[in-house]
């Protein structure tokens, strides 16, 4: 069970961390909710509650009276309490109780998967703490970035089901798809088979898949229009599904032989060879404590030792987001402040993803990787050659 895991881990990083409490609020979690407590409550509440987990591994939960049964049935707290009229006071008597050196809250302010603390519930803990000690003991996002971004095995086993499901994808498409099938219908087939095996899209659904065919094809995040696969297109594919609460994103490209062509043309050739090489060669080299913009800046050097400028970022965490946060893989941005720059953890799961305009259409790849203490590892076989479509 995933969220046991979290548990588990959750502890583990308190005390690595030195942290004595990681303190999650909310409610009406229906509507607004930590993307935090969504990692360690398997259920949503309606009033003001307070979620208290020490490194001791024990679990508190502060929650309405009437909520208190429905709390207790998901057995994965220690002690829940309910309240009447005196949550406040309650709040400030349970971390006099716990009497932590730290206080951890899930506020950041360039991450927003680690920035799930409202205004208003802050402002509401820092009234409860007045006249303590404990109002100068609070932290930020210390324990979250850990948490959120270290996987379990059990997390990236769920990411490796789906990936594989979007590679049967791929492959099915490799018996149809070719001259004449439209990026719609690509799409569409798509679309079935998300709903067929129990899928989302990792993003909005009028767009996913993106689906591209040739140089003409329209970029950006808009749905797939009626152009049609043509003789000597690059046909490219980049698609993310969810399923039992996690995201994946990974993109595959062809080329379209035109009518006798034999090889695959140079420039293309090359674009997928600079992509391929990247990815492994940055997946070889990269290890726990490394920054992310010290990845991204060895892949870029790569990319451009090839002949090609690279403007985006290389790579981002993936989870129970398709953006899943705690740092990113791009160079340094007054837009991203500290993300670029800080540390890669082992557990840490995240897209090598490179993109190469060419005359025949955008040339793409992006693998899911698994951050371990000896480098990167697939989370499922790569694409290590350029596939190809015949004319049908």
């Amino acid at each position: 069970m995933v969220v046991m895991e979290k548990y588990e881990q959750a502890a583990r990083i308190l005390q690595e961390k030195d942290i004595g409490l990681w303190l999650l609020m909310g409610r009406e979690t229906v509507d607004i909710c930590d993307p935090g407590l969504r990692l360690v409550m398997p259920s949503n509440i309606m009033g003001v509650s307070a979620f208290f987990f020490t490194p001791d591994g024990r679990r508190r939960a502060l929650v309405r009276r009437q909520d208190v049964s429905g709390v207790e049935s998901t057995g994965v707290f220690s002690e829940v309490r309910g309240y009447d009229a005196d949550f406040d006071q309650q709040l400030r008597e349970m971390i006099i109780e716990i009497d932590p050196n730290v206080i951890d809250l899930d506020v950041d302010l360039y991450d927003a998967m680690a920035d799930g603390l409202t205004t208003g519930l802050y402002l509401r803990l820092l009234r409860c703490l007045e006249g303590t000690a404990y109002a100068g003991r609070i932290s930020f996002g210390q324990a979250v970035r850990s948490i959120r971004g270290r996987k379990t095995p059990e997390e990236i086993d769920r990411q490796r089901d789906v990936l594989k499901l979007l590679n049967q994808v791929c492959e099915e498409l490799q018996s149809w798809a070719g001259v004449g099938v439209t990026e719609a219908e690509v799409y569409r087939y798509c679309q079935a088979f998300m709903r067929k095996n129990g899928l989302t899209g990792s993003w909005e659904n009028s767009c996913c898949p993106l689906v591209h065919a040739g140089a003409r094809s329209r970029q950006g995040l808009v749905p797939p229009s009626e152009n049609p696969i043509r003789p000597g297109d690059v046909f490219h594919l980049s698609f993310g599904a969810k399923k039992n609460g996690y995201a994946t994103d990974f993109q595959r490209t062809w080329y379209v032989f035109e009518e006798g062509e034999k090889s695959v043309p140079q420039e293309v050739q090359n674009a997928f060879d600079a992509i391929r090489k990247t990815i492994e060669v940055v997946r070889t080299a990269m290890r726990p404590g490394m920054e992310g913009r010290q990845v991204d800046e060895m892949a870029r050097e790569i990319m451009g030792q090839a002949g090609f400028a690279y403007s985006r970022g290389s790579g981002h965490a993936v989870g129970m987001a398709l953006h899943d946060g705690c740092f990113q893989l791009c160079p340094d941005t007054p837009v991203l402040g500290d993300l670029p720059g800080r540390r890669l953890e082992a557990g840490n799961v995240f897209t090598l993803e490179f993109f190469c305009n060419t005359s025949r259409g955008v040339v793409a790849m992006e693998e899911m990787i698994e951050l371990t203490e000896h480098g990167g590892e697939y989370i499922y076989y790569p694409q290590t050659q350029l596939w190809t479509l015949n004319q049908q």
